[in-house]
């Protein structure tokens, strides 16, 4: 009985340890799928595809040369546009699909009962930025069609060469501008949540609505230049993004057309990762898809991929998750808690692998190459003449130690004052900067002091700023000093000092980095 007593309380403390922990993570999406199976050969490349709602048999409608439908089998042709490919086409309801006119710079509106086709916006044959009716307004090379989800009577329209986005009305064709900022030659939209996502030339833009109907447009992932690079959205890079779908969460595949790859834009992350399909040895490429994608679309499980001679489907999407994990400075181990989990797993320096249902998760574990350490700090109305006189400095090194001995009551069990690195100052321009390390460290993806531990200690500070924070300089002028108050009426207030970790590197605060 004893003895089953003790292995309950080591498991219960096991269970303790291994809680739900933050861990300190680079983090990089990517996702797998099976190998592309051909579904409808052409001889054009692929715009754009929709699940055909009049059908509603599973087929696929999509524009190249002209607006088509297919159940994989047979193709039937629904509308051509002389003169002109179509591109973007929006369902608008079952029987009414509303067609961007490309080269002949306008909208039509397709009625799938009696296959009639009738101009809805711009001015059919010519270009210009014009708002107005039909037969007033203007377009020039109108590109993507989308439903306005914030009014479902009106369309919102890329126009390509006049780099805008534009609104039709259903009812009236009325053409007006909702932003003409921040586009390049826009293509494709899809909604995200209340936001748009549209491709650029080169990078995904976010359109989005305020509260007092400003609109507002912003370059998400991407660059103004060409290029294939993975990561944050900052340094990302692509070469001709066509079409955009969502697959899962905050997340959406990326028709990378020029790359002649598919792309991965996690929104949760703010990352942009690689796809790639069974059988490659490692996921940083699209090797064996079809060359020249334009259009994706997700249906059910099942993703279509428009290229440059078909429509291809890949099916058993499984998402790899590629983790770069720090340890603490100090730390053998670090935890890392798979999403979903109830616990953490405690892993040592190294690569690991875990497989939770489809998803793998590749966690690479370094040594931080950056300490930041946590630090008091205090600023002082002090001539640096007084500070600087060599028998005044002997005399300011113990007064420095009696404020850190105060101030380990507000670490309490939080950090304890660093027993090892001295309190040290500066002084310019008559202001005395004085620092109180602690031993507390964290690794290099911690930037600011956790807002938890910086609300835990301002609280033990209530009633004791100024008593902790005075400085007796034992001079006959000033004996004791009190800190300076900073905007938010702090005497002591707390920050993150980094150095390296490899002591003969020196940290560039510019850049934030060790060279």
């Amino acid at each position: 009985m004893k003895y089953s007593l003790v292995l309950i309380l080591i498991i219960l403390a096991a269970v303790l340890v291994l809680k739900l922990v933050k861990c300190d993570t680079d983090y990089k999406p990517s996702v797998s799928f099976n190998k592309p199976e051909l579904f409808h050969n052409t001889d054009w490349r692929i715009y754009h595809m929709e699940p055909d709602l009049y059908r509603d048999d599973g087929s696929i409608m999509f524009s190249y040369k002209y607006l088509n439908t297919t159940d994989g089998t047979t193709p039937t042709t629904l509308a051509t546009i002389q003169s002109s490919s179509i591109r973007g086409f929006k369902q608008v309801n079952k029987t009414h699909v509303a067609v961007a006119a490309h080269s002949q710079h306008c909208i039509k509106m397709l009625n799938r009962v009696d296959n009639s086709l009738r101009t809805l916006a711009g001015t059919c044959g010519s270009t210009g930025y014009v708002e107005g009716g039909v037969g007033t307004g203007r377009l020039y090379y109108p590109y993507g069609i989308e439903i306005d989800v914030r009014n479902p009577d009106r369309l919102l329209v890329t126009d390509y060469f006049n780099h805008a986005l534009r609104s039709v009305d259903l009812h009236t064709g009325e053409l007006s501008t909702v932003i003409n900022s921040g586009f390049n030659h826009p293509r494709y939209v899809v909604w995200a949540d209340n936001k748009l996502l549209v491709s650029n030339y080169h990078y995904i833009s976010q359109v989005s609505w305020g509260a007092d109907g400003s609109v507002t447009n912003i370059k998400l992932a991407g660059s103004l230049s060409p290029g294939y690079v993975d990561g944050s959205f900052n340094t990302s890079r692509f070469y001709s993004p066509l079409g955009i779908t969502r697959v899962g969460y905050n997340m959406y595949l990326v028709a990378d057309c020029d790359n002649k790859v598919l792309r991965l834009l996690d929104l949760n992350s703010k990352q942009v990762g690689p796809v790639c399909f069974d059988g490659e040895t490692s996921c940083t490429n699209s090797s064996q898809l079809p060359a020249w994608s334009r259009s994706v679309l997700k249906v059910g499980e099942v993703v279509y991929v428009g290229a440059a001679d078909g429509i291809y489907k890949v099916t058993g999407v499984c998402w790899s998750h590629h983790v770069t994990v720090y340890l603490d400075p100090g730390q053998n181990t670090t935890p890392y808690t798979l999403p979903g989990c109830s616990y953490a797993a405690y892993l040592f320096e190294g690569s690991h692998k875990f497989l939770k249902q489809c998803s793998i998760y590749n966690i690479n574990v370094l040594k931080s190459p950056i300490v930041r350490r946590l630090m008091f700090v205090s600023r002082y109305d002090v001539s640096c003449r007084l500070v600087r006189n060599s028998f005044n400095r002997i005399l300011l090194t113990p007064a420095w130690r009696r404020p850190s001995r105060k101030l380990q009551h507000v670490c309490a069990n939080d950090c304890n004052m660093s027993s090892e690195i001295q309190p040290w100052y500066m002084c310019k321009n008559n202001e005395l900067t004085v620092y109180w390390p602690t031993d507390k460290t964290f690794s290099v993806v911690t930037k600011e002091v956790p807002d938890k531990l910086r609300d835990e200690l301002r609280e033990r500070l209530v009633g004791h700023e100024t008593e902790y924070s005075e400085v007796e300089f034992q001079t006959f002028r000033q004996p004791t000093v009190e800190a300076k108050q900073n905007s938010r009426g702090e005497r002591i207030h707390f920050l993150l000092f980094s150095t390296c970790a490899d002591k003969t590197l020196r940290y560039d605060s510019v850049n934030d980095l060790c060279n």
